[in-house]
């Protein structure tokens, strides 16, 4: 039970819909557990499996859009020093 302590809320709704489980969005966190664990065919092993890959799902996601948000900062400021840069040389021709 441990392993459901690790990540987040939206992480445990993800995995109570992979677990075909019924639920509502107004659920904490313990009462999302209390639900995954009282499950009928509730398996540890495989509980923690699921959980473990949402949850290294999720990180990889956040940080691709990261990655791509640096892209798109460093490339606008090269257009922008590119634009600057030709200013200057025309203002100096």
């Amino acid at each position: 039970m441990a392993h459901l302590g690790k990540g987040r809320r939206e992480d445990l709704f993800v995995l109570a819909m992979e677990l075909n489980l019924e639920f509502d969005k107004s659920m904490t966190i313990a009462t999302l557990k209390d639900l995954i664990i009282g499950s009928e065919n509730y398996d540890e092993e495989l509980t923690k499996n699921i959980h473990s890959t949402i949850v290294e799902d999720r990180k990889a996601r956040k940080k691709k859009q990261e990655q791509k948000k640096i892209y798109v900062l460093k490339s606008k400021k090269k257009n922008y020093a590119f634009k600057n840069e030709k200013k200057n040389y025309a203002s100096n021709n």
